[in-house]
């Protein structure tokens, strides 16, 4: 490098070097854009795991096939509620249908909604410290995961189709309320740049989202596509 500068030709050798910098540098962020917007399934995100230090939490929440609202309540000690943003019938399109068996332009419903904190049942036992010193803890109205939940109407039965349509309890609620039998598939795991989400949470637009999409069966008769994506103050690292 020393020669490279001592040669007599320093600022063409500079712009020379900088050039190879800018060109690597520019390499190396179309490589990393790519794997943010990766879909990855649950195999490969383990194996990206072994290889990247990824928050344990972050990895049952990914890779979980049990319901999330469970594993929220069990992580904040408090009721899970939802706040509605958009709710609307929709014709489906091809990529939806394709994953939930319907022919393309079916009418459908498509819920867009944030899974808040609510308040504590229960007074939060001495030994766990305040709120705001503990792991897990939260503000009520906190907004923790943004979902969208796309259904075809046919298949829908009534009763479960007006619980959507009143939009006063997550999806997961629902369903045990109903103790309805459901299985989960295709699930893929990606990191995303969602600047809608990120300016609602007064994130940077540039914010980097852990988000999860699988299909929803629900009794074996009708199938969803579910969206889900994790606000970064879930987890103590990424």
């Amino acid at each position: 490098m020393q020669q490279i500068f001592d040669s007599g030709k320093t600022g063409k050798n500079l712009l020379i070097f900088a050039r190879l910098l800018h060109n690597k540098r520019r390499e190396q962020d179309a490589r990393c854009v790519f794997m943010k917007n990766e879909w990855l399934t649950k195999e490969a995100f383990w194996d990206y795991c072994r290889r990247h230090p990824i928050d344990p939490v972050l990895r049952l929440l990914l890779t979980s096939d049990g319901t999330l609202i469970c594993h929220l309540q069990s992580l904040f000690l408090a009721p899970v509620e939802v706040a509605i943003q958009e709710q609307r019938e929709i014709q489906i399109d091809e990529e939806h249908s394709a994953w939930v068996g319907v022919a393309p332009g079916e009418k459908g419903i498509q819920r867009k909604v944030w899974l808040t904190v609510g308040t504590p049942s229960a007074a939060v036992p001495p030994s766990l410290g305040a709120s705001g010193d503990r792991p897990g803890a939260a503000r009520k109205g906190e907004r923790k995961v943004y979902a969208i939940s796309t259904f075809p109407l046919s298949g829908l039965k009534p009763d479960l189709y007006q619980e959507i349509q009143l939009g006063q309890h997550p999806i997961g609620q629902i369903i045990e309320t109903h103790r309805l039998l459901t299985r989960r598939d295709r699930l893929e795991i990606a990191r995303l740049a969602l600047p809608p989400i990120a300016e609602e949470l007064g994130l940077k637009q540039g914010e980097l989202f852990w988000a999860r999409r699988y299909r929803l069966i629900i009794s074996d008769q009708v199938a969803a596509v579910i969206f889900e994506a994790f606000s970064p103050s879930l987890f103590s690292s990424f």
